[in-house]
């Protein structure tokens, strides 16, 4: 996208959160703003590019060599993965909320918003939630089953789509996406961790599978 303006994007961004605008329906306004600018990104060519490098790449991953998994590709879209996106510090209290949401409602540039742009760029639809409940990265497992996602796997296999939770890790827990099968049985999964785009390799034991595609 020729004319992204990460300064526009930021304006937008800030103008949706309570803590610098007090006016409820000016905030949902500055919201579909950012959140336009992020779908006018993955509908250019360039982005569809991108993608279509990914899913060719995705095809054969049932078994992926150790040095292959560095030719993943991160589509996580501007504005969301840009460094400079709503770089400011967060805040979630009700008076000063400053953090920014994706089209499912997930905060960007978490694991989350990262795992439910790529059920998206598999499926074309967001997953989203049906009840009021906060549901973190640990209880993926209900926010998935609201969003129509309800086959556990034990293993993910094969060139199939797979968001793998682990209700452990840290004090929100985290989700990857399945990219692939070692020729060692090791999973390949991507994510964002410290806001920044993340390839692990993991038993498959380490997560619960939740079957997408």
């Amino acid at each position: 996208m020729a004319n992204f303006n990460i300064n526009k994007a930021n304006f937008c961004a800030r103008m949706s959160c309570r803590k610098w605008n007090k006016i409820r329906l000016s905030r949902q306004f500055y919201r579909s703003r950012y959140r336009q600018i992020a779908q006018q990104y993955w509908e250019s060519e360039k982005a569809q590019e991108k993608i279509s490098e990914y899913q060719a790449f995705h095809a054969k991953c049932a078994s992926i060599e150790e040095n292959a998994i560095w030719n993943l590709i991160d589509t996580y879209p501007l504005p969301y993965s840009h460094p400079e996106f709503a770089n400011w510090e967060e805040d979630d209290s009700e008076e000063n909320y400053s953090l920014i949401s994706d089209q499912s409602g997930c905060i960007v540039k978490y694991a989350t918003s990262y795992v439910a742009w790529k059920i998206f760029e598999t499926t074309g639809t967001w997953p989203q939630k049906t009840s009021k409940e906060r549901l973190d990265a640990k209880r993926w497992v209900q926010f998935l089953a609201e969003a129509g996602y309800t086959t556990i796997v034990s293993v993910p296999s094969g060139n199939g789509y797979f968001v793998g939770i682990d209700p452990k890790k840290g004090e929100f827990g985290t989700v990857v996406w399945y990219e692939g099968t070692t020729l060692d049985h090791q999973i390949i999964s991507t994510t964002y961790k410290n806001k920044t785009y993340t390839i692990s390799k993991d038993g498959p034991a380490d997560f619960i599978w939740v079957k997408i595609k």
